[in-house]
């Protein structure tokens, strides 16, 4: 029979045990893949095809501003925004643009963001900055689960996290018209 040696034990979980939970944490705050012009091409062409036209979206903005939102599309336009306070007040939102509120508008932000990766001073840093871009897309449908910036070094992050979308069935009469 092995000699039971405590040593051994101590050495095994430091040298496996402590590595694979290190890796398990680093991954666990990557929130998702490195966002890439593919990847976003990918998980467009993939909402494109589940044909989500009608929904309610739920999402939530951190970082420099913080917001929470409810948002109601119908035939893929934005018909109403809701901003939800911290004490769970529903705020209707009026904005010029409320195209930016939907999952075709998080798609638009992510993709502004890829594209400040190739300004001359991306996010106003230095060129040599270390821009982190992640994001989780569902795969049935497409659409952005979470998205994460972070800029190395500064207090430029960015978190947007979708709490909720819910496809919407809208009844129609044989015509085609919306029940009412």
């Amino acid at each position: 029979m092995a000699e039971h040696r405590p040593g051994l034990v101590v050495r095994w979980i430091g040298c496996i045990v402590l590595p694979a939970v290190v890796a398990a944490a680093v991954a666990g705050c990557s929130r998702g893949e490195t966002v890439t012009a593919d990847s976003l091409a990918a998980a467009k062409a993939v909402w494109a095809r589940a044909g989500v036209r009608n929904y309610q979206l739920e999402w939530k903005a951190s970082g420099t501003n913080s917001a929470h939102y409810v948002v109601t599309v119908r035939d893929g336009a934005v018909t109403l925004i809701v901003s939800l306070t911290p004490k769970g007040d529903e705020v209707p939102v009026h904005p010029a643009e409320t195209k930016f509120y939907s999952v075709d508008g998080l798609f638009t932000t992510i993709a502004d963001e890829l594209a400040q990766l190739k300004t001359e001073r991306p996010f106003g840093q230095p060129p040599e900055a270390k821009v982190v871009m992640r994001a989780r897309f569902d795969p049935k449908l497409g659409y952005p689960v979470s998205y994460h910036r972070d800029v190395l070094g500064t207090t430029q992050g960015l978190a947007i996290d979708v709490i909720h979308l819910i496809p919407t069935i809208i009844p129609v009469n044989p015509d085609g018209s919306p029940k009412t």
